[in-house]
């Protein structure tokens, strides 16, 4: 029979026997540990009866001292023994403490690997982002362009003869129409691109930031090698210095300010991007060392590159009169 088992028995014997009168020593007895009776009494001052010590005296020599107390504060401490005690709240556990310095150290390159890939995913993605872009900026200039020439068709006076241009101006409305939902579409998706371009620029930051406070973490001995940087390449996009020919000059007098706006535009672009931009559809000439690039729809920049890389412009033509603007600039 347990312990608690023998305790209860006692308790209902006795309730039994005395028409349930219960002592309060008889509870401190059997009820309250030894070593709380033993300081309760300590704390009072109390001589326990057969001479014995206080830290010797059994239960059955304290509980009766105890019950016999008749003093509000003291009785109130005696009671409270019968009360159950308040488990203390369980001390926080360390969740590292079960892991030795190997197993966190796995954990750690663990992680450091798994920021690296997506550290990559995320280098991937904004590559993409960045050449949706230039397609986009390229398409819109396109677009940009061929709305430009059917206005200035759509405004076009009639002939002189009293007939009408070649194209309807109702299909000349229903393209001017189309050109500018499809650009409206291109800008809205280029500016889609650049807010998905600048979170992956940011997201880049963070992982970087990632990456080298674990890594510095991780053992020396214990860090992934470096890949060696590549070897450096020539910098197709190094600025070539224009220079501009008096023949130059002489071509865009009586051109009208926009088309030599976007000379110079397309001008520049080459200057600072380089062959490989794209909408300047830079190529070279009837075997000539003469090329030419595309400043708009109707219009070509020639020019011929020199030794050290740079350009000298030769003239603005339309595109309708390349084959007369290169046997003039071979005769020269």
């Amino acid at each position: 029979m347990s312990e608690q088992s023998l305790v209860l028995k006692k308790l209902v014997e006795r309730a039994l026997a005395k028409g349930g009168d219960l002592p309060l020593a008889l509870l401190l007895e059997l009820m309250v540990p030894v070593k709380r009776l033993r300081d309760l009494a300590r704390k009072f001052g109390l001589t326990p009866k057969g001479g014995f010590r206080i830290e010797h005296a059994p239960a059955r020599v304290l509980a009766p001292l105890l019950g016999e107390l008749r003093e509000p504060s003291q009785l109130d401490e005696v009671l409270t023994l019968l009360l159950p005690r308040a488990e203390a709240a369980p001390e926080p556990v360390d969740p590292q403490a079960g892991f030795d310095v190997q197993t966190r150290l796995t954990l750690r390159e663990s992680e450091v690997a798994t920021l690296r890939d997506e550290l990559e995913r995320a280098r991937e993605g904004a590559t993409r982002a960045r050449e949706r872009e230039t397609d986009l900026k390229r398409r819109v200039e396109q677009a940009e362009r061929e709305l430009a020439l059917l206005r200035r068709e759509l405004e076009a006076p009639k002939r002189p003869d009293g007939r009408q241009p070649v194209r309807d101006d109702r299909d000349l409305q229903r393209a001017v129409r189309e050109l500018e939902s499809e650009l409206e579409g291109f800008q809205a998706a280029d500016a889609a691109l650049r807010r998905q371009l600048a979170w992956y620029q940011t997201r880049l930051r963070d992982f970087e930031e990632t990456v080298a406070e674990l890594e510095a973490l991780v053992p020396k001995g214990k860090r992934r090698r470096k890949q060696p940087a590549p070897e450096p390449v020539a910098d197709e996009r190094r600025f070539r210095l224009p220079h501009f020919l008096p023949s130059f000059y002489r071509s865009i007098e009586g051109k009208e300010r926009r088309s030599v706006e976007r000379a110079f535009h397309a001008i520049l672009l080459f200057c600072t991007e380089g062959h490989s931009y794209p909408g300047l559809e830079v190529k070279q000439l009837g075997g000539q060392d003469t090329w030419s690039l595309r400043a708009s729809l109707g219009l070509r920049v020639y020019f011929r590159p020199l030794p050290d890389g740079d350009i000298e412009l030769l003239e603005l033509g339309d595109r309708e009169d390349q084959q007369r603007t290169l046997r003039r600039l071979k005769e020269h």
